[in-house]
């Protein structure tokens, strides 16, 4: 059997705060399991809004511009499964992490030269919010993007009243627990 690939995507700004502690115990599970992990860390890289200019392809590449994107469909291409790893930020996705949503277009144009359909998809958020209802909207675009790129969604986390940064590893054992649960089912 092949090893399959899991490319964590971390949307966070603050590097080792509370949605990548539970990332990285998806992480352990996924590698325990015989996955190979790797993980893109998308704070300080460049990633432009989709101009929606629809010129996909047209370079060779799968957008024309030139920023950090082309990593990102690199890692995208190559997962068996991507964790979209966000914080809640107005409830949805945290700025670092929409362009990849958005520059998702490529691999749907009529020309894409590679085909990323029926790939699984987890998505991991975690919030200072205690009410359920505060994930709505993220829970909606997640799975409404996850039927539009065919993805199948393998697993979603949903972390309530972490706050400050350090809140999950220090309050959020149950979230961590279930990350790592996750991570050896896939």
């Amino acid at each position: 059997m092949e090893k399959k690939t899991v490319t964590i995507l971390l949307g966070s700004p603050r590097k080792d705060g509370n949605t990548e502690t539970i990332a990285k115990a998806l992480a352990k599970g996924a590698e325990e399991n015989g996955c190979e992990v790797r993980t893109l860390r998308l704070q300080g890289k460049k990633l432009n809004g989709c101009m929606d200019c629809r010129h996909c392809w047209a370079t060779g590449a799968p957008c024309v511009q030139k920023d950090d994107m082309g990593e990102v469909h690199e890692a995208i291409a190559a997962a068996d499964v991507i964790v979209f790893a966000s914080p809640l930020y107005f409830y949805s996705w945290s700025a670092q992490i929409k362009p990849v949503w958005d520059r998702l277009l490529p691999f749907y144009a009529e020309n894409s030269k590679i085909d990323v359909r029926g790939k699984k998809a987890v998505l991991i958020s975690a919030a200072g919010d205690t009410e359920p209802e505060c994930f709505g909207g993220l829970k909606e675009s997640f799975r409404l993007a996850c039927g539009y790129t065919q993805w199948e969604i393998a697993g979603e986390i949903y972390a309530l009243g972490l706050y400050p940064k350090d809140a999950a590893a220090n309050e959020g054992q149950k979230y961590i627990e279930e990350a790592y649960e996750l991570g050896k089912r896939l």
